[in-house]
């Protein structure tokens, strides 16, 4: 059995990567899927050491992306290795290549300085392959139905963005090292990512019940958040802390890695630590 292992509450990247592995690698076309927290790998073995086990975006393997800065993902990575194995159409690998761009593109936060980023455009663009449905899916019905199911996602989208807009506003706005930064409690993830769409270089979220913290800046070496990081560590002993590579994510907890501890910091504190870094 052909098995492929990603992180819990997987993104576009993971989702991308296995199905380029379900769709182009020879042999893996009926491969199961499993799930790890964030990070991890099955059974804590080495995430490339068996042949019929391929991890993606996740423990540190060939397909996996976080033990680097370099601008790629777990899609790109495997997309490159597909192209060692195979040939593609031209057709085929070009279309492959401007979806690889995207998925790195969003994989890596550059989504926030798109022309006109949070227009409302970007969160229904399914209008724009759904007039391609019909090769794939050729029963009426079908189509429907599978419509039907983006329709209710893309509502969800738009339900999420307006009661972002909403906390934004509720939110504490000031001026830190890295620029106008916005300060939030809120369970909705999409507000970060419209916060930077709208003019954040950096927003702190904490979740009003689980308490998790979560500190993104606009994709750039100018932002750095390794100072930051070290304040709150000496700070805080109790939650996990992850800085990613990239140094521009901190996070205290996230879907894809639930057994991460949540600070007991209050929203306030963390910001008076942030004002004390220059």
């Amino acid at each position: 059995m052909k098995l492929i292992v990603t992180h819990t509450s997987p993104d576009l990247d993971a989702a991308t990567a296995s199905w380029l592995i379900r769709r182009f690698l020879p042999g893996w076309s009926e491969a199961e899927h499993s799930f790890v927290f964030s990070g991890s790998t099955l059974e804590d073995k080495d995430p490339d050491e068996n042949p019929d086990i391929i991890h993606v975006d996740t423990g540190g393997g060939k397909f996996d992306h976080h033990q680097t800065s370099a601008y790629v993902s777990a899609t790109h990575l495997v997309f490159k290795y597909l192209l060692t194995q195979k040939t593609f159409k031209e057709e085929t690998e070009h279309a492959l290549e401007r979806m690889v761009a995207y998925v790195n593109a969003s994989d890596h936060f550059f989504e926030v300085s798109f022309p006109d980023p949070d227009n409302d455009r970007y969160d229904f663009n399914f209008s724009i392959y759904s007039e391609n449905i019909k090769p794939t899916i050729k029963e009426d019905h079908a189509i429907l139905e599978f419509m039907f199911t983006n329709l209710d996602i893309i509502f969800q989208t738009f339900r999420a963005k307006v009661i972002a807009e909403k906390e934004m506003k509720e939110g504490f706005v000031f001026t830190s090292k890295y620029g106008k930064t916005l300060a939030v409690e809120s369970s909705n993830e999409v507000v970060t990512k419209l916060a930077q769409k709208k003019g954040f270089t950096a927003v702190i979220r904490k979740h009003p019940v689980k308490g998790n913290l979560s500190i993104k800046t606009i994709p750039s070496t100018e932002y750095d958040l390794t100072p930051f990081y070290e304040k709150l560590i000496k700070e805080d002993t109790i939650g996990t802390w992850y800085l990613h590579v990239s140094k521009n994510m901190l996070l205290n907890g996230s879907t894809r890695n639930p057994a991460m501890v949540p600070s007991p910091l209050s929203l306030a504190r963390v910001v008076e630590i942030l004002k004390q870094i220059r």
